[in-house]
């Protein structure tokens, strides 16, 4: 069952953010232990106004528990989303890194997903037939129609399942990136 993310989804939520942040290699958060990191996306996904907060995730449930979850927002907020990581290592009293930990990806015409991931026990399992990421991905094209953006984005590592599935859906890679030292690409699917 797809719905919006809550309060109590934070433990299963952030497991399934740590391990994508684990997969992604963000050197800015090389220097924090897994411990630590898993704390701060705890604290942080009670922040409505963090990138990995409830407010911006949908989750996929699967017998009452989170096994999926999307981030995407449109590209007009995607500034106001890293505001709190500064106040996160803060709290946590870990000296934060002097660069973005995460860099804005979204371009400007976009609703941008962010991020995408299902838990590794669930990725073989269907629900009506359809794989769970693909009901996220489904679902994540439906909210970037409603929020009135012309077109939504996304990047993918080469290679990846993630990037498979959006070719299935029409998505279009339109350039190569470097984020954080590591290929990416933007891939954009028109809306309208």
């Amino acid at each position: 069952m797809l719905r919006d993310a809550t309060i109590v989804d934070a433990d299963a939520v952030a497991m399934l953010v740590l391990h994508e942040l684990e997969r992604r290699q963000l050197r800015r958060l090389r220097r924090i232990s897994k411990e630590q990191l898993s704390q701060l996306l705890f604290v942080g996904y009670h922040q409505p106004n963090f990138r990995y907060g409830y407010a911006q995730a949908r989750v996929y449930q699967n017998q009452g528990v989170a096994v999926g979850v999307a981030y995407g927002y449109p590209a007009a907020v995607e500034g106001t989303l890293d505001n709190q990581w500064s106040a996160l290592f803060s709290r946590l009293q870990v000296t934060p890194p002097q660069q973005l930990v995460v860099t804005p990806r979204a371009l400007a015409d976009e609703w941008y997903l962010d991020l995408l991931t299902v838990r590794n026990r669930s990725k073989d399992k269907t629900f009506q037939q359809k794989w769970f990421d693909e009901w996220l991905l489904g679902d994540a094209i439906h909210r970037a129609k409603l929020s009135g953006c012309p077109v939504m984005g996304m990047d993918v590592r080469p290679g990846s399942p993630l990037g498979t599935l959006a070719a299935e859906y029409g998505f279009v890679a339109t350039q190569r990136r470097l984020l954080d030292r590591q290929a990416y690409y933007h891939l954009r699917l028109k809306l309208t």
